[in-house]
């Protein structure tokens, strides 16, 4: 939101309370709470299909997979064992501390956490220096923490690989240590829960998982900071993968109120430890890059919407819709800063000419490479004109560039590089006068901001914009002859609350899967990882160095034979959050597929589920609160059209006292 009066709202936090934003609806990863249950006729009941002998016979042949794979690792570890010296592992966690990476000192910001995989929400990695911590014997915690960050409950995940001491953990008796600081935000609950879920080659869970938890405000007497906690125990025989989840539950109340640090995973004999890796690029190489950012609008606001946003949703269905993409600040400038320097850089509600940033930025990347960048602005006029003497609803910033020194500070290098729209249609005549990267701008009106903030009316303005400007780039050279792509995100949502908004990923004739929903999670990092991987330029900061490119937009998803349903947290204490992933292949792909949790004695077509949501896509993981649930232990199904006709399942899930 920009200049809306948001500063109240945003500025720091004062020592002795939180901001408490208004609730609203988060759908960063699809989300279902517990209270309605699914009252399905007992006597519509389906038999159950064929496929389920198959399913035995492959269940059969996974389990001696399995025991082929454990008999060859053990052979190996036995040829190439550790010498007797060595007797344990390293931590087994990267950036189990928060240390790597660059942390934030703004509680407003989403950076990245490298190392670790989002699953939900946006955590952050928070510099100890915005405030006073109490710590376990007043050690130090280094520069950084991580957090649950600045939109509630959030959830971070490692898959950490044992493999290699297979013989030693199918002898019994290895034990693992599973510790950290967990913390939070003085009488807020907001807490951290540490989990670590043993799994066998086949990824199945095997024994108790371990948990550290427990650390609310009544722990912490009401204090600011971190209390000490770990569980020991033996390894289960036959563990290949240990998957660590770390999540921030009930932070809805304020926003970074959930803290982590020095969490650590060792085992009773050698691991080596693995190191910090940038996230695999799976972008293929593109010659040209349209970057189109509108204002303001909630992913509700325009998806789903034909009626006043037709063309906009007619996108999904031409590329890919990223569904669980967030923005990483409020208000508006530091999402525009976030791609184009990899970094918000700068606090709260402040706009050209006020923000002077001297980093470099996505244009200096792409010269030093030898490659052609423009922005184009609606209602600039003439070439780097900051005066809205052209537009009454122009402003400088609705590209991000002329907030570098180095380009407002340089008229003639400004003028070569940032231009009104009007320009765009001379350009796109041929491939070669087409930039390879563009950054396009709608004024405020037809950004969606001024025209009402997501409304009806915003929707319509934006909608004819994006139509007229969108359209001669598809039908451009550089679309139909080179290999171009175009990314169209919002800065933020309209309200203050989850910053989910809609993203699309769109590509010259076979580059971009068309029709394809991403459940995956991303955000503004995300996308200037993208860009930089599908030029070959390299990245600016750690914030899009470790982010996730959008890959599962390019890359087909594999081909899956068989529907399945798993989960590497078969048990979770109550009102923590459970994940689960599916898988069907296209003959049994259905909007309608769902997944249900059922208590024991009901079943699909026997008795009423207690939660369930619909699965959509062909693969995904779907997340469960657990609040409504009563501890024990329950089935899990995954099933066919709104019906019945069991897919998968059932997998056991157990609730535990908190």
């Amino acid at each position: 939101m920009r200049r809306l009066g948001w500063q109240s709202q945003l500025s720091m936090r004062q020592p002795s309370a939180g901001i408490s934003f208004p609730a609203t609806t988060r759908r960063q990863v699809p989300r279902v709470v517990l209270s309605p249950s699914r009252a399905r006729n007992p006597t519509a009941a389906k038999s159950r299909p064929s496929h389920h002998s198959k399913g035995r016979l492959r269940m059969r042949n996974l389990r001696k997979s399995c025991v082929r794979k454990m008999l060859a690792t053990a052979c190996l570890s036995g040829l190439f064992a550790t010498p007797v010296f060595a007797t344990n592992s390293a931590n087994l966690l990267v950036n189990g501390d928060g240390e790597a990476g660059t942390c934030t000192g703004d509680w407003s910001a989403v950076n990245t956490v490298p190392g670790w995989t989002v699953t939900q929400g946006s955590p952050s990695t928070v510099c100890y220096s915005i405030g006073s911590f109490s710590k376990p014997g007043n050690a130090s915690g280094g520069k950084a923490f991580i957090a649950d960050g600045p939109y509630g409950d959030s959830a971070l995940r490692q898959d950490v690989d044992v493999s290699s001491a297979a013989y030693a953990i199918d002898g019994g008796n290895i034990s693992y240590t599973l510790s950290g600081w967990l913390g939070g935000y003085t009488v807020y609950n907001g807490q951290a829960i540490l989990t670590a879920t043993f799994l066998d080659c086949n990824g199945n869970p095997l024994g108790t998982p371990a948990q550290l938890a427990g650390v609310n405000a009544s722990a912490r007497s009401d204090k600011t900071g971190f209390i000490a906690k770990s569980a020991i125990g033996n390894v289960p025989a036959g563990t290949r993968t240990i998957s660590v989840l770390l999540q921030f539950n009930n932070t809805s109340a304020s926003y970074n109120i959930g803290y982590a640090d020095n969490l650590s995973l060792t085992l009773s004999t050698p691991v080596a430890a693995p190191s910090l890796q940038t996230p695999v690029s799976q972008v293929p190489a593109f010659d040209h890059v349209f970057m189109v950012m509108m204002e303001n609008t909630s992913y509700d606001q325009v998806i789903g919407d034909t009626t006043h946003a037709p063309f906009i949703n007619s996108l999904a269905s031409q590329g890919t819709l990223l569904d669980n993409y967030s923005g990483v600040y409020h208000p508006s400038d530091e999402n525009y800063l976030s791609i184009a320097g990899g970094d918000t850089f700068v606090k709260g509600a402040i706009y050209f000419p006020n923000i002077k940033v001297t980093a470099q930025h996505i244009g200096d990347e792409l010269e030093a490479a030898g490659q052609t960048w423009k922005a184009y602005e609606q209602g600039m006029g003439t070439p780097c004109n900051t005066s809205n003497n052209f537009d009454s609803y122009y402003q400088p910033d609705d590209a991000p560039f002329i907030n570098f020194t180095n380009i407002s500070s340089n008229t003639t290098r400004c003028a070569q590089h940032l231009f009104d729209t009007t320009q765009l249609s001379t350009d796109l005549q041929s491939a070669a006068t087409t930039p390879n990267f563009a950054w396009i701008a709608a004024d405020d009106y037809y950004d969606g901001e001024a025209s009402g903030n997501g409304s009806a009316q915003s929707l319509q303005a934006q909608n004819g914009w994006l139509q007229q400007t969108l359209q001669p780039i598809f039908n451009s050279p550089a679309w139909t002859q080179e290999r171009s792509l175009l990314i169209l995100t919002w800065d933020e949502s309209e309200s203050s609350g989850s910053n989910h908004v809609a993203t699309f990923v769109l590509g010259s004739p076979g580059t971009v899967q068309a029709g394809y929903v991403s459940n995956a999670s991303y955000n503004h990092y995300s996308i200037g990882s993208t860009i930089e991987n599908a030029l070959g330029i390299a990245p600016l900061t750690h914030n899009d160095q470790y982010a996730q490119p959008i890959n599962d937009a390019f890359v087909a998803t594999q081909a899956i034979s068989s529907p399945s349903l798993t989960s590497s947290m078969p048990s979770v204490s109550k009102g923590t959050y459970v994940h689960f992933d599916y898988a069907t292949p296209v003959s049994q792909l259905n909007g309608k597929n769902w997944i249900g949790i059922y208590a024991p004695g009901s079943s699909p077509g026997n008795g009423a589920s207690t939660s369930w949501q619909y699965t959509p896509n062909a693969s995904g993981t779907v997340t469960f609160d657990t609040s409504g649930l009563a501890p024990g232990t329950y089935n899990v199904w995954y099933c066919y059209n709104d019906g019945y006709t069991e897919l998968a399942g059932p997998i056991t899930l157990t609730v535990t006292n908190p």
